[in-house]
């Protein structure tokens, strides 16, 4: 069956800056936090803006950091994944990738504060339409514990609206992902999230930093069996 086509109001509506951060940023610091330049009204000034490790060219399904002009890269025309576009922002590097880690490791929210305003102002820039709501990847409960809170929660209320964080949990405490290669990252997620609802027909699903996609792609596996037919993958960096 056919998907009727979305309206106006089934779109995320990307954030605006606030004046207020401005007023903070002023107050507090106001110096970019890339070359500590003063800046306003943001913590990054006009260059260091500029110079941002900007993915001018991707692959539509996966985002993958292309340069040869082509559509999809060859992994996805080999192997399509479960969600129909995906995006990222940043290559994960220069600069990039110290403030994502410090956000995520190191409770920098500031750091995350200025990432998802960027990033929000570079969407609607590219007027990027995705389907809403905003689905954030989830934490295992023990892993939330540990952190304290979720990046990709904060990272999707930070890039606009509506958001839903309660759709998907994650029952599976998997290992750290990092440093193991695609095969067995999708082996430790095959039974990694579950459902509190039947999903709408269409989202945008919301993560720090796409490396294999792996996750993303159980993820989208998992709302694609309980109903969802339209997905999209947004994401603040894409690793090589």
């Amino acid at each position: 069956m056919q998907q009727a086509p979305l309206n106006s109001n089934d779109y995320v509506q990307w954030r605006s800056p606030r004046r207020f951060d401005g007023l903070l940023h002023a107050v507090f610091d106001g110096r970019c936090r890339f070359c500590t330049a003063r800046s306003a009204p943001l913590a990054i000034c006009p260059g260091c803006h500029e110079d941002l490790p900007w993915i001018s060219a991707g692959c539509q399904q996966c985002g993958l950091p292309l340069a040869s002009g082509a559509l999809q890269c060859a992994a996805c025309l080999s192997r399509p994944p479960p969600f129909q576009h995906g995006m990222a922002l940043w290559h994960y590097a220069h600069g990039i990738d110290r403030l994502i880690k410090r956000f995520k490791l190191n409770e920098d929210y500031a750091a995350g504060r200025l990432l998802t305003q960027i990033a929000a102002c570079g969407l609607r820039t590219r007027r990027w339409s995705c389907p809403a709501p905003l689905i954030p990847m989830p934490l295992h409960l023990a892993r939330f514990t540990e952190r304290g809170f979720n990046q990709s929660a904060l990272i999707a209320k930070g890039l606009g609206t509506p958001v839903d964080s309660t759709l998907v949990r994650r029952i599976e405490h998997t290992p750290p992902q990092r440093g193991l290669e695609a095969a067995a990252r999708r082996h430790n997620l095959s039974q990694a999230f579950a459902l509190t609802r039947t999903p709408p027909a269409a989202l945008t699903l919301v993560d720090d930093v796409i490396t294999t996609g792996a996750s993303l792609t159980a993820l989208a596996e998992c709302l694609r069996a309980n109903g969802t037919r339209t997905i999209h993958v947004i994401a603040l960096a894409r690793a090589a």
